[in-house]
């Protein structure tokens, strides 16, 4: 068995190649890869996230078995075997029985295979960093059936055990057009071979435990954070969509979150520039929220909207501001863009090297090695104890708003700290809150509403019409914000 760690870097279409990456790759072969990748006809081996395929290389055939493995950004690492093989189906017996889950009926298994897709690509290969380092260039495609995407991308793998040479030879290919690249050949093949359905980019949890120290937990959460960030990204790089762009603002906001909750551990200069970029990227990301508030006023038919005399003129002044921000394309070039990618790869690296730990002295590299329990009690009861000490009865809508920093910083201990406790009561109280914070987004989308009023020319009746039922929209909204207030306060203590 061998670890594979490699980092992906997509190369867009319009990126010259020749003159760049010649000199790279030297007097380097260029070889004909074809591999078909097998699973069930209702993807067990995907399930299991196990991936199944036979390479062929120059008529030789080999087969690879990869296991699940820490993947979902850039860089990853996955256990996996290599074989050689004579025919055209996989030998699923050649394979150590430990890999397989207990009770697998193998015979069974490979009678119910079937190919799923295919990759046909061109590749050229070296070693680099003074061999700690094989550097790959890919050109072809990968099908399943009639649909097809194209290959072009870079791979970093390491052959050695210096994982900075990995990374400062990743930051020399990184240009505009260059982009970190989560995910795989196979799970390309496979989201084809599903008909190009959605990805999932939902908010995972970190794995924790009470046997971690609390540097252990900063990194899982970081890790969390880095690979929500980039299966949204390569979401929206298969499917361009707003919803893609707001999961990308949703991780930045947690790894910057993360990165404040630990700031009593990690010396905040070491992470400021990289808290810095984050904030950069999530200014720019911030248009395309505006994007989707523009778009539910656009999308607006209920009756209270329409009866109001000047709809027809909020709708065009929000047609016009919606020219005017930024659309997908802007947003493609954004994360393909050299310093969106660079910020990547320091994430990635802050994550991986550690290097801000040689900084510390004995006494701080201490407490960052103790166990993780004291430091989640102490802050899930002090953040807590902050929002149940500020979001009191009475408060106006602008003034939820203010307190929604002290509310992200709770949840960020919720979601940071969940593996710690039993019953799911840290989950039970990141949903409890998720309607309060949706009331926040409302309460946006009505501010936004006002200023596209600003802009026109109003009668004093039609403002006094608008204003009131502005007025009633806040109210309702205070209203159900109460509410979503005193269930998330009323949640049972679940750290002592």
């Amino acid at each position: 068995m061998a670890i594979e760690t490699e980092l992906k870097l997509r190369v867009a279409s319009q990126v010259d190649t020749d003159s760049w990456l010649a000199p790279l790759l030297g007097e380097a072969a260029s070889r004909h890869l074809k591999n078909t990748y097998f699973d069930t006809a209702d993807g067990l081996l995907a399930g299991w996230r196990m991936g199944l395929r036979i390479r062929e290389v120059d008529g030789q055939r080999e087969q690879t078995l990869k296991l699940a493995g820490n993947s979902g950004s850039a860089l990853s690492a996955r256990p996996e075997y290599n074989l050689p093989i004579d025919g055209d189906k996989p030998d699923l017996h050649a394979f150590p029985a430990e890999v397989w889950p207990q009770g697998t009926d193998l015979s069974a298994l490979a009678q119910a295979l079937v190919p799923v897709f295919s990759t046909d690509f061109a590749r050229q290969k070296t070693l680099v960093a003074s061999g700690q380092v094989e550097f790959c260039w890919d050109q072809g495609e990968v099908c399943a059936g009639e649909r097809c995407l194209p290959i072009r991308e870079l791979e970093l793998e390491m052959q050695g055990e210096d994982l900075k040479a990995l990374f400062d030879f990743a930051s020399g290919l990184l240009r505009d057009g260059v982009q970190c690249f989560g995910l795989s050949k196979a799970a390309r093949g496979n989201w084809l071979a599903k008909g190009q359905g959605s990805l999932d980019m939902d908010a995972p949890v970190p794995a924790v435990d009470r046997q971690m120290s609390n540097d252990d937990v900063l990194q899982q959460a970081l890790a969390c954070a880095i690979s929500q960030w980039q299966q949204a990204e390569d979401a929206f790089l298969l499917q361009p969509g707003w919803q893609a762009l707001l999961a990308i603002s949703e991780a930045l906001q947690y790894l910057r979150q993360v990165l404040s909750l630990f700031g009593g551990l990690v010396p905040r200069k070491a992470s400021s520039e990289l808290r810095q970029e984050c904030q950069w990227l999530a200014d720019q990301l911030a248009q395309a929220q505006a994007q989707v508030r523009i778009a539910k006023v656009l999308g607006s038919k209920g009756s209270g909207f329409r009866k109001l005399s000047i709809s027809d003129e909020l709708l065009e002044q929000a047609n016009a501001r919606q020219q005017a921000l930024p659309n997908l394309a802007f947003f493609t070039q954004l994360l393909a863009g050299e310093r969106a990618n660079r910020l990547k790869l320091s994430a990635l690296k802050f994550v991986a090297l550690k290097e801000w730990r040689v900084k510390l002295d004995a006494s701080a590299l201490a407490e960052l090695d103790k166990p993780i329990k004291w430091f989640a009690d102490t802050h899930l009861a002090k953040a807590f104890a902050d929002i149940k000490r500020h979001l009191t009865r009475g408060m106006s809508l602008a003034q939820y708003v203010d307190q929604e920093g002290r509310v992200l910083r709770y949840l960020t201990c919720c979601r940071t700290f969940a593996g710690l406790y039993q019953d799911g009561l840290a989950m039970a109280a990141l949903e409890l809150w998720q309607d309060f914070l949706f009331g926040l987004e409302e309460a946006r989308r009505l501010e936004g509403l006002g200023q596209l009023a600003g802009r026109l020319d109003l009668s004093d009746e039609d403002e006094e019409q608008l204003e009131a039922w502005l007025n009633r929209k806040r109210q309702s909204l205070v209203v159900a914000m109460d509410q979503s207030r005193q269930l998330g306060l009323d949640q049972p203590i679940y750290w002592p």
